[in-house]
């Protein structure tokens, strides 16, 4: 028997709710380590497939900072063990959009970088650096 959710369901319904889909911890340490090396850039631009959370746009570089739960990492992602039907399509539909989304901006001539959160939290100079290299390649 699957185990049971060790929250009400209105507990339940508020953790949910409070997740954020802008502003994340990591999204913010990758805004501000760019800010602070002088770098601008635009963010959640609604304009452009996917709505990357960092875009240099005269680069045609769209950066998208992945929750490690939402994004479906190989390795780190825990399935809920409750209700595993819904959550496992949820995961699977997530990631093939993130593989639509890439597709069409690279058909479109962007450059597509895509940072684990769990990553930028645990590694920051090297999700930074990936970041300033294609900067670099694409001629700052």
């Amino acid at each position: 028997m699957p185990a049971m959710d060790n929250l009400t369901k209105e507990q339940r319904r508020k953790t949910m709710q409070a997740i954020r889909s802008k502003g994340t911890t990591p999204e913010r340490l990758i805004m501000r380590g760019l800010k602070k090396r002088k770098i601008y850039f635009a963010s959640h631009v609604d304009s452009i497939i996917g709505k990357p959370d960092i875009v240099f746009r005269r680069k045609k570089i769209a950066v998208f900072i992945d929750s490690d739960f939402w994004h479906g990492h190989p390795k780190r992602c825990i399935m809920p063990t409750t209700n595993v039907d819904y959550w496992t399509n949820k995961i699977a539909r997530n990631r093939k959009r993130d593989k639509d989304v890439n597709q069409k901006l690279r058909q479109d001539s962007w450059k597509v970088i895509r940072l684990w959160a769990y990553d930028v939290k645990h590694q920051f100079d090297k999700c930074i650096q990936i970041i300033l290299n294609e900067l670099e390649k694409r001629g700052r």
